[in-house]
């Protein structure tokens, strides 16, 4: 089997797992980088010894490509993910697939009419602990699940000082969405209203115009209804970058899962800190976790023609919500999940 000729758009932060991923994959090679900032450009290409871009039209033009990684900031997926379309690429889009439902849509019409397929990476999924929770649930005599809770929040940094975007997208987009994908996995079904209420003020004193916090309630036709809470406010101090737990009520069972601590604790003189041993590790130089396994999924997907775990109506779907998330706590009234007919 042909190696797939993979190109990332984006070598930020997350992007660097993109290019780590596609090296290493005996199945993929990583032939183009494009990203609009030049000195990023040039640390890639000096630190992987591949050919770099700053526009993208160009490297889609100039460079023999099969797939197209996109790993630009949230609010910024669309314009990318189009062009890659428009050239009959496959590809694989970081979550949120876009941050409106107008772009969702425009993205999928014109997948559709390329005849080209969307991954959305909502790595989330491939969490060996999300992997349980979803076992557990399937299983006749756990019963059928009443009542959920989910929680995922960020440190000030990542508001103020990680993503210079921040102001461009909120708690809820950047990992709301994160929990709206997880839920739906574990439901098998959809949201059909959200009732939601926050807060306004803090990272606003602090020059960033987004929520703080936003708490959701999210009814499924399944008649579970679930609490999501999502902060961009933890204290830096935080023994890590984010926090993060879940607890189902079944008729027979209840689940609960503990995602900030993962049985691995580091002590030094200022603070405790308690990694994601789970996530992303280097194994002897290798990349590996569930932050490393949707990309290798992309690649084994494409190659031998199989469904992705997380496609363009998982996407769509988790925009759905944001949206409506946004609208309700903004209007203080319970808002109905509208689906394009």
């Amino acid at each position: 089997m042909e190696k797939l000729k993979v190109a990332v758009v984006g070598a930020g932060i997350y992007g660097r797992n993109h290019l780590n991923a596609y090296t290493w994959n005996p199945n993929s090679d990583l032939v183009a980088v494009c990203d609009m900032n030049k000195n990023i450009t040039d640390e890639v290409s000096r630190e992987y010894g591949v050919k770099t871009y700053n526009d993208i039209e160009e490297m889609l033009n100039n460079e023999d490509i099969d797939a197209v990684s996109v790993a630009t900031p949230d609010p910024y997926h669309k314009e990318p993910v189009l062009a890659a379309i428009r050239h009959g690429k496959d590809v694989l889009v970081e979550k949120p697939l876009a941050t409106s439902s107008k772009d969702a849509y425009e993205i999928i019409d014109a997948a559709e009419k390329a005849g080209v397929r969307v991954m959305v990476d909502y790595h989330k999924r491939w969490d060996p602990a999300s992997i349980a929770v979803k076992n557990k649930l399937q299983e006749e005599t756990t019963g059928k699940p009443i009542r959920g809770y989910m929680r995922m929040d960020n440190i000030y940094d990542v508001a103020l000082n990680w993503l210079k975007w921040s102001a461009n997208s909120s708690p809820v987009h950047f990992v709301g969405t994160h929990c709206y994908d997880l839920i739906r996995f574990y439901m098998g079904c959809e949201v059909t209203q959200v009732y939601a209420v926050g807060h306004k003020g803090i990272l606003q004193s602090k020059g960033v115009d987004t929520w703080d916090t936003i708490t959701a309630i999210l009814e499924f036709e399944n008649g579970c209804t679930w609490t999501v809470e999502n902060a961009w406010i933890l204290p830096n101090g935080f023994a890590k970058a984010d926090d993060g737990c879940s607890e189902i009520l079944c008729e027979n069972e209840m689940i609960r899962v503990d995602s900030q601590k993962r049985g691995v604790e580091f002590f030094d003189s200022n603070k405790l800190s308690t990694p994601n041993v789970c996530f992303i590790q280097n194994a002897n130089g290798r990349p590996t976790g569930f932050g490393i396994d949707p990309l290798n999924d992309f690649v084994y997907c494409i190659q031998n023609k199989k469904p992705f775990f997380a496609n363009l109506k998982d996407g769509l779907e988790a925009e759905l919500i944001a949206e409506a998330v946004h609208k309700s706590a903004e209007t203080h009234q319970v808002v109905k999940i509208e689906r394009r007919k």
